[in-house]
């Protein structure tokens, strides 16, 4: 198979395997083989006993940098812009006359920061974890009790408060309670309804949170604890890396993708459906108040799928290949059917979530007519049927990357 190399065994001599001619491709050694006139069918048996314990030969130093710049730099440098441009939509609306229109664009302009942020969930290490920028951003469920008793008594908040408050009262779930409201009928409020004292609080929050994306981007940069920048420590494992070897960058990576699989599974997905409607708890539902919560499970699995591909935004539809420079290069250096498997998986996970909302259409998740929203699908029984789909296909994914792809690691030989 391509990619693989086959040792020279007695055994497979005696069978008359004959090893032809070596060649390269991607990075990856191949040894063509033939069978001889006598292998018959049992030395179909040894081949494949053979690949299942021989190594293969791949450098993942090209894939390395490629994921580093281009798809894990290059998204948090897209959702600092994005968020830039949020906080700029929030201090327009704190200028003037407050208008549906000024709302409407901070809206949009929150929903697309999240799109980078949720398609970065794949590499939650380095930085992003040892800084705490994930928690201080993102953490959910928001305690709008808590939010409001804050408000309440700090009627014209600073950014110095908000940098200093809890996690539960900061980031984008904080924002989005305050610009979409409650969420409960409809996910959207009036800008008649905005106090001064909660547009003074979001323009401090949407000012904390673009501090917090622009220490991510000088981090992977600029430096990170004085050792550089981030981006040049996974590009580049040895010493002084933070990655002893590209073995150990390849898992890190893996097991970014099989983290966030199993947060969507189990915290995102099963947490608010509880065991039972009667169970069922919306207040447990990610980006509840804005309905954005099936484009923030899908954007998710799209950062798995990045990563995956080596590309950023990877679009599934056959006008974007899976390059030489994503994880899928070296699955593909073990396994061509494995490679290609897992990303079919990750693809029908993204067509599963969209299709909870039950409107039939598995290409958007966009909650328009005829759609309903996750925090509404979990109380009832279809809904909660259609989401079981969706887990289960989240799982299977899951399981492929943990138990197929991640031993792939120590079965290789990674050079130069």
């Amino acid at each position: 198979m391509i990619g693989k190399r086959f040792a020279r065994t007695a055994l497979a001599v005696s069978l008359g395997l004959a090893l032809g001619a070596c060649s390269s491709h991607d990075g990856v050694t191949v040894v063509k083989q033939t069978a001889g006139a006598s292998a018959g069918a049992g030395a179909a048996g040894v081949v494949a006993e053979l690949k299942s314990v021989e190594n293969a030969h791949f450098s993942a130093m090209e894939m390395l940098s490629n994921v580093s710049d281009h798809v894990i730099t290059a998204t948090y440098v897209d959702m600092n812009e994005r968020i830039g441009a949020l906080r700029d939509a929030v201090e327009a609306l704190n200028t003037g006359t407050v208008t549906q229109a000024k709302l409407k664009a901070a809206q949009d302009a929150w929903r697309a920061a999240r799109v980078p942020w949720e398609r970065s969930e794949a590499f939650l290490f380095g930085p992003v974890d040892a800084l705490g920028i994930d928690p201080a951003i993102d953490s959910w469920p928001l305690n709008t009790a808590d939010l409001v008793a804050f408000l309440n008594s700090t009627p014209k908040v600073t950014l110095a408060q908000v940098e200093n408050a809890s996690d539960d009262l900061r980031g984008f779930h904080a924002i989005e309670y305050l610009l979409f409201g409650d969420g409960v009928k409809r996910n959207t409020r009036s800008a008649k309804t905005l106090t001064s004292a909660e547009r003074a609080y979001l323009v401090a929050l949407s000012q904390a949170l673009n501090n917090r994306s622009q220490a991510l981007v000088n981090a992977w940069t600029r430096d990170f604890n004085g050792r550089g920048a981030y981006a040049a420590q996974l590009k580049n494992p040895g010493a002084g890396s933070a990655y002893a070897t590209q073995a150990a960058a390849l898992d890190e990576l893996i097991d970014g993708l099989v983290a966030i699989a199993e947060e969507l599974m189990d915290a995102k997905l099963s947490e608010p459906m509880g065991s039972s409607i009667a169970s069922a708890d919306a207040s447990k539902v990610e980006s509840q108040y804005s309905w954005n919560s099936l484009s923030d499970f899908h954007d998710n699995l799209q950062s798995i799928l990045n990563v995956y591909a080596g590309v950023k935004d990877f679009k599934a539809d056959g006008a974007s290949v899976a390059g030489d420079y994503g994880l899928y290069a070296f699955v593909r250096a073990h396994d061509q059917a494995l490679a290609d498997r897992v990303q079919a998986e990750i693809i029908d996970a993204q067509q599963k979530i969209a299709l909870i909302k039950g409107d039939g259409n598995a290409s958007s998740t966009v909650i328009g007519k005829g759609a309903k929203p996750f925090r509404t699908q979990i109380k009832n029984a279809q809904g909660r049927a259609l989401i079981q789909t969706a887990i289960d296909s989240v799982q299977k994914l899951r399981d492929s990357l943990k138990q197929d792809v991640k031993p792939l690691v120590a079965r290789t030989r990674f050079g130069a």
